[in-house]
């Protein structure tokens, strides 16, 4: 797969050059977390890993899987990962191959669109689809995750009622709910949801971000 190097605020990344490539939400999903030594994250749905790499660079003492189940993504991760000459970070193809009750964090991008939903446009084609339902996502993760560990997952508005209502059903209490726009005009592009399993909801609504 051809590659292309980006410069995010002096952040290099490598990248596809063409097909679905990040866009701003891998920075506010790494953003304001709190992160300890010796502690476990999971990068789920990893891409080109550039939240690993985030993450590695906030705290390089923590241990990282990079989940990701695209051969070629994998090999950019790895190039990644040399780039920013990270030694905590692992390429795992799925969640299976981590212990169950290890990790503190999981943080995802997901997809959050169905083919059967969505009309066929030239947006179509770079949009991100689920190849399995987020409640299957949510269950491999609800195994893997320790009690009272941290979700942070990056979700469609249109979508956000059928994520609580998943979420609520496996045991994650919702914690709190930012909203991400464009601009002061528009719509909200995505919403941040952190939620705690096997806690209760007690959610707040946080401050809206805007990208303009």
């Amino acid at each position: 797969m051809e590659t292309i190097l980006t410069v995010i605020d002096s952040l290099n990344i490598y990248q596809p050059k063409s097909g679905y490539r990040f866009s701003l939400e891998p920075f506010i999903l790494s953003k304001d977390i709190d992160i300890k030594d010796n502690q476990c994250v999971v990068d789920f749905g990893s891409g080109c890993g550039i939240i690993s790499v985030l993450i590695g660079k906030i705290n390089p003492r923590c241990k990282i899987y990079a989940v990701e189940n695209n051969d070629d993504m994998s090999n950019i991760i790895r190039k990644n990962i040399a780039l920013h000459n990270l030694d905590n970070v692992i390429v795992v193809k799925t969640l299976e191959e981590i212990k169950t009750n290890e990790v503190d964090i999981v943080i995802s991008n997901p997809p959050y669109f169905t083919k059967d939903s969505y009309r066929s446009s030239k947006k179509f084609f770079s949009e991100k689809f689920e190849t399995q339902s987020i409640k299957e996502i949510l269950l491999s993760i609800r195994r893997i995750i320790k009690n009272k560990g941290l979700l942070r997952l990056s979700y469609h508005p249109t979508r956000i009622i059928d994520l609580i209502k998943i979420l609520d059903g496996l045991g994650f209490g919702i914690k709190s709910i930012k909203p991400i726009y464009g601009s002061m005009n528009s719509k909200a592009s995505f919403v941040i949801l952190d939620s705690k399993f096997n806690t209760k909801s007690y959610t707040i609504i946080e401050k809206a971000v805007y990208l303009d």
